[in-house]
């Protein structure tokens, strides 16, 4: 049997409305967890999109004024390489 899957979308408002029935200790639980979570997030963006578009610019630069250029696969290499988390 295929699994179906329903995209909800709830206010900010709706969720702590469905929260306030937990204990505290729940709540603090789960505001822990979320805490941790939200950190998680935060590290794997360590990159601003001004940053990642500014090596784009820098590197197509580089390859209109002649440079060395790398092929996709040099480029997914040494990024992985250099960069654990891609």
């Amino acid at each position: 049997m295929e699994e179906q899957t329903m995209d909800v979308t709830l206010s900010m408002e709706s969720i702590l409305q469905m929260l306030q029935p937990l204990n505290s200790d729940s709540k603090r639980w789960l505001g822990e967890r979320l805490i941790e979570e939200s950190h998680e997030e935060e590290h794997l963006t360590p990159y601003t999109m001004e940053e990642i578009n500014g090596w784009i610019d820098d590197f197509e630069a580089e390859l209109e004024a002649g440079g060395p250029g790398y092929t996709l696969e040099e480029f997914d290499t040494q990024m992985r390489k250099e960069h654990g988390w891609l």
